[in-house]
C-alpha cells in the first residue's frame, strides 16, 4: 500500500504553495498518496484546523502522516513539531492545530535535525522547507527520533467547552462550514445526558428560537432555518437551501442555548 499524506492549509487555491509543497514531497517519497483535505481554512485561524484535525484524521488508514500548515507564528519562536498517537503521524507548527490528538498517549518530539530539511529554510514558508519533507521522510519509513527531541509541552488550545446549570446548556458556534451550516460546541451525547426528550429541544440564537433537531435536511421547510445533529455529532443550525450564517448574521464565537422544549 502506497503511504497516505494529507494536507490541511490556509493557503487556498489561488496561489502555487499547495502544489509546492506537494512537489517537495514528491521528491522524496515519489509513491505517496497525496490526499487533500481542504486548503480553505480561515486564515490564522488555528481552532478551525484544529477541530478539522480532530474530526477527519481517524477516517484515514493507520500510518497515514498529516500534515496541517496554519501558522501565523511561522519564522517566530512557535517549534516545528512531530506526533505520533494511535498509529497516525502529525507534522506541523507547535502551536495548538494538534490539541485534539495530543493526550497521555502521544509521542511529541520538536523537528530540529536540519539535515531533513531542504536547504536554505525560509522564514515565511515551513510548509515547503520543514514539514512536507519531514512528512515524506515519515512516509518512507523514518522514525521521530530522526528529527529531533522529545517534549513533554506541546501547545495546546483551551476548547470552548459547553456548560449546563441544571435547565440549559449554552454553547457556541465553533465552526462555519461552506454552506454557511453553524456546527457548535454542544454535542449529541451532552444532549442525551441531560434533556430527558433530546429529540425535542428548543435551540436559542440569534434571537431566534429553533425547535428541533429533524433529522434531514430535507425536514425543514425550504428557506426556512432547522436545526440538526450533524455527522459530527455535533448540533448544527442549518438553513434550508440556503446560508445560515448569512441569514441569521451568525459568526463563530455566537452563543447558542439549548433547553428542553415545553
Amino acid at each position: 500500500m502506497h503511504p497516505v499524506i494529507t494536507l490541511t492549509t490556509d493557503f487556498g487555491l489561488n496561489d502555487p504553495y499547495v502544489g509546492i509543497m506537494k512537489g517537495v514531497i514528491l521528491n522524496i517519497a515519489p509513491d505517496a498518496q497525496l490526499v487533500d483535505l481542504t486548503h480553505q481554512i480561515r486564515p490564522q485561524n488555528i481552532l478551525q484546523a484544529a477541530l478539522v484535525v480532530k474530526t477527519a484524521h481517524s477516517y484515514f488508514p493507520k500510518g497515514t502522516v498529516h500534515v496541517v500548515v496554519v501558522d501565523p507564528g511561522v519564522g517566530g519562536v512557535r517549534r516545528p513539531i512531530g506526533i505520533k498517537n494511535n498509529g497516525y503521524w502529525f507534522v506541523g507548527p507547535d502551536n495548538g492545530v494538534f490539541t485534539s490528538v495530543i493526550d497521555s498517549q502521544a509521542l511529541c518530539y520538536e523537528l530540529t535535525a536540519e539535515k531533513y530539511f531542504l536547504k536554505d529554510v525560509s522564514t515565511t514558508f515551513h510548509g515547503r522547507d520543514i514539514f512536507s519533507p519531514v512528512a515524506a521522510w515519515l512516509a518512507q519509513g523514518k522514525t521521530l527520533r530522526a528529527f529531533g527531541h522529545k517534549i513533554a509541552d506541546p501547545e495546546t488550545l483551551d476548547w470552548p467547552l459547553p456548560k449546563f446549570d441544571g435547565k440549559t446548556i449554552s454553547g457556541e458556534v465553533i465552526y462555519v462550514d461552506h454552506f454557511g451550516n453553524l456546527t457548535t460546541n454542544i454535542d449529541a451525547g451532552l444532549l442525551e445526558g441531560v434533556f430527558e426528550h433530546p429529540e425535542s429541544l428548543e435551540v436559542q440564537l440569534a434571537r431566534k428560537t429553533l425547535k428541533g433537531p429533524v433529522n434531514s435536511y430535507s425536514e425543514a421547510r425550504e428557506g426556512s432555518p432547522g436545526v440538526i445533529i450533524n455527522s459530527w455529532h455535533a448540533l448544527e443550525i442549518f438553513y434550508r437551501e440556503n446560508n445560515a450564517a448569512e441569514k441569521l448574521k451568525v459568526k463563530i464565537g455566537t452563543p447558542v442555548r439549548v433547553t428542553q422544549a415545553r
